[in-house]
């Protein structure tokens, strides 16, 4: 048996949602200075077990920031537009893509959440089956 090293399906996903949503800053963390003033999505990776020789469960926090905290529709319908992305099954047939599958019973929200800064937040989470590396 060999080594096996989990996907890094954070820096993945940043690229796909970067991909199909441009206009959108994307990051594994708030960057320093951020203050609202653009749509920002930050994506966790919140890990889970190895079910297999070389495949890991991993579940995502999806975080989306930004706008004006007294309007949030318009963060509520990207934050909806970024579940529908992520949530879809095509994932798993797209080049390099390091997802076999979704586990959709690991799919929540978008959920609205408060945040530190004046803008408007929502979460949601994501889970996927994946393969590594060796």
């Amino acid at each position: 048996m060999s080594r096996v090293t989990p996907p890094d399906i954070s820096l993945w996903l940043c690229d796909r949602i970067r991909a199909e949503h441009p206009h959108v800053e994307c990051d594994i963390r708030i960057p320093d200075g951020y203050t609202g003033d653009h749509p920002l999505v930050v994506v966790r990776d919140d890990g889970g077990p190895q079910s297999d020789w070389i495949v890991f469960d991993r579940s995502l926090g999806i975080t989306v920031y930004g706008w004006d905290e007294t309007n949030p529709k318009p963060l509520r319908d990207l934050a909806a537009d970024l579940y529908a992305q992520l949530t879809d099954d095509e994932l798993a047939y797209m080049d390099g893509s390091p997802i076999t599958a979704v586990t959709q019973s690991g799919c929540n929200g978008p959920y609205p959440v408060s945040t530190s800064m004046a803008c408007a937040g929502y979460y949601l989470t994501v889970e996927y089956s994946t393969v590594g590396t060796h």
